[in-house]
């Protein structure tokens, strides 16, 4: 039972599945944006959260675009579209203010497809040892996820 579990409860508030039809094999901008921002619709209306109540943000980042495309489309720390790369510039180290992709993403993790969710899990616990980020980790977004398809979840330190 959860409740005799010696590590402290994650909650899941919201999970997103979705897999969006391609016109062709090489979807074009509009399309991807267009995908990425119904994810993130769906993920912070699902969860009854918005952009700025996300403290951890773990996306996968299969493809080097992939990162920028979600951290545009969630705004994770107010970035909006074409900002990704000012904001890559600044402090995203887990000790820094902006603890962007906390797991190490793929070129961290081997391509495991899970360490995201693994990571936030931990992040939420504190039990994330050296990646342990020193901001507010009360919830996470994490994804393993393509612009077309994928999924994501929501965790949070308490149920709602």
């Amino acid at each position: 039972r959860a409740r005799d579990m010696k590590q402290p409860p994650v909650y899941v508030l919201n999970h997103s599945q979705h897999n969006f039809p391609n016109r062709t094999t090489q979807p074009d901008l509009d399309e991807i944006e267009e995908w990425t921002d119904r994810a993130a619709r769906r993920m912070y209306e699902g969860a009854g959260l918005g952009p700025s109540d996300v403290d951890i943000f773990n996306p996968y980042d299969g493809y080097a675009t992939m990162s920028q495309f979600y951290l545009e489309a969630f705004q994770w720390h107010g970035v909006k579209r074409g900002d990704a790369f000012a904001f890559y510039a600044g402090d995203i180290r887990v000790e820094g203010p902006h603890p962007f992709s906390s797991s190490g993403g793929n070129l961290g993790n081997g391509r495991t497809r899970t360490a995201m969710y693994t990571d936030s899990i931990q992040q939420l616990r504190g039990s994330a040892g050296p990646r342990q980020v020193t901001v507010r980790a009360e919830t996470a977004l994490a994804a393993f996820t393509t612009p077309s398809s994928g999924g994501w979840m929501m965790f949070g330190k308490h149920p709602s």
